[in-house]
């Protein structure tokens, strides 16, 4: 089937919705690996009592690594998708905790950026 026919488009946003749902892959290695990343760019061993924001979340990766280093966490993307996956990832991890917001923004949005305020780590 072409990519253009309808149906073809109506898999792939069906496939990609079912991803998103399904949530990225994590294991303790490529958590690890992530916690390891930001410990050394940063050149820190903890976040605690440190404020995170993640422009662009993606799988949600590097927000769960922040969060599990001890930083307060806000998480945004613009790709519904991305938001999905970082939203599954912190259900999976830590559904509990209040220190992790995930939501959908985007930098092009003047009021949205103003309505972060301050943020030790970006």
């Amino acid at each position: 089937m072409p990519s253009g026919a309808p149906g073809a488009t109506r898999h792939a946003s069906a496939t990609s919705s079912a991803a998103a749902r399904a949530g990225p892959t994590v294991d303790d290695d490529r958590l690890a690996e992530a916690e390891k990343s930001l410990q050394s760019m940063l050149g820190t061993t903890s976040l605690q009592g440190r404020t995170f924001l993640d422009i662009g979340s993606g799988s949600g990766l590097f927000s769960l690594a922040a969060h599990r280093l001890g930083a307060t966490v806000r998480s945004f993307d613009y790709d519904p998708q991305s938001v999905a996956c970082t939203a599954e990832l912190r259900r999976r991890y830590c559904a509990n905790t209040e220190n992790w917001k995930v939501e959908r923004g985007s930098v092009l949005d003047g009021d949205f950026m103003a309505g972060l305020g301050r943020f030790d780590i970006v």
